[in-house]
């Protein structure tokens, strides 16, 4: 609420000392309201992220994880900074509406970061649109794997391409098998499917898109005996997420969890930190924090970024599925 601003009227007599009490407690009024948390002002953090189609687990998964996160920021939020709502979006895991989505994003003011896609291609698709915005993103994908115009606003939370292919292929030496796909839920069932037929026990390594229930659902029981590497502790068998796992389950006790809730989690962490950390939080402020982020998270571990914007040291979480009951993975 602004503060009067206007002259009040002159009266044709003097006040009385009931009016002058009353302008007095007018002005005081004004004073507290203008001063109260309610006012401050309120900013958006974007989440863009399939919610519907063959990856909508994911987005289920990432929201529940940022409100969690998001929760305890405004509970406890210090010296009245602003209140952080969640502007959660839809791209469907598809490229075309992952454009418009990003571009949605754009029109609201009170955005001042976004975390997404998830899919490399939806990823890919959308950063080049937040560089240009210019809005600080916090990509949560292996792609782009060449550097975005106008990066300076580009971060990954994930292990790049490279990154994720020598982790399998250590994986696979550990286990003395050349069998690998760092690819998604339709070619992995499809690949598994041709090697089971030509080599039954043989163990195959994949990408973190293998951890979908609906990976498991089209690949049956061409899974068993298969891996896939993550970068994030799955909370059901990890012991760094106890604590988020018991939040996770009082929150939303009935709905699904996998990594894909700690990553949001901690995404959500280190832009609400680069916020508290801002003098005001506007977009380069948050950019210029988040160049600086030195957040140490236990389920994660140390998350710092490169100059340009890759996380130094990713973490790497491998789980295997085995038995005929699919509801969570085994550890390796």
């Amino acid at each position: 609420m602004r503060l009067l601003t206007q002259r009040l009227p002159t009266l044709k007599s003097s006040p009385s000392r009931i009016t002058r009490c009353a302008v007095v407690i007018l002005a005081v009024l004004s004073l507290i309201t203008a001063c109260h948390p309610g006012t401050q002002a309120t900013i958006k953090i974007g989440l863009v992220a399939p919610f519907t189609g063959r990856y909508h687990e994911i987005g289920y998964q990432a929201i529940r994880g940022a409100r969690l996160a998001l929760s305890d920021y405004n509970a406890t939020r210090v010296h009245n900074g602003p209140f952080v709502e969640l502007l959660a979006l839809n791209d469907r895991g598809e490229v075309k509406t992952a454009i418009e989505q990003a571009n949605k994003l754009l029109t609201d003011e009170a955005v001042v970061a976004v975390i997404g896609h998830w899919l490399d291609n939806t990823t890919s698709a959308a950063a080049p649109i937040y560089a240009r915005a210019p809005l600080p993103m916090l990509a949560t994908s292996a792609a782009p794997t060449k550097p975005v115009s106008g990066g300076r606003m580009f971060f990954r939370l994930y292990p790049t391409a490279d990154m994720l292919a020598t982790e399998i292929r250590q994986i696979a030496e550990h286990y003395d098998t050349e069998v690998t796909c760092n690819c998604g839920v339709i070619d992995g069932s499809t690949y598994l499917a041709d090697i089971r037929d030509q080599a039954p026990s043989s163990i195959v390594v994949g990408g973190p898109m293998w951890s979908l229930s609906e990976f498991i659902d089209i690949a049956g029981e061409n899974a068993d005996n298969s891996y896939f590497v993550a970068p994030a502790p799955h909370p059901l068998v990890s012991q760094e997420a106890p604590d988020f796992l018991a939040r996770y389950r009082s929150s939303f006790p009935d709905e699904q969890i996998g990594w894909v809730s700690v990553h949001a989690y901690e995404a959500m962490q280190v832009l609400l930190a680069a916020v508290s950390q801002s003098s005001e939080p506007t977009a380069p402020n948050i950019q210029r924090e988040l160049s600086r982020t030195n957040y140490h998270s236990r389920m994660l571990g140390d998350i710092r970024f490169s100059e340009h914007g890759e996380w130094k040291a990713p973490s790497f979480h491998v789980y295997r599925w085995n038995g005929l009951e699919r509801t969570l993975p085994q550890t390796n």
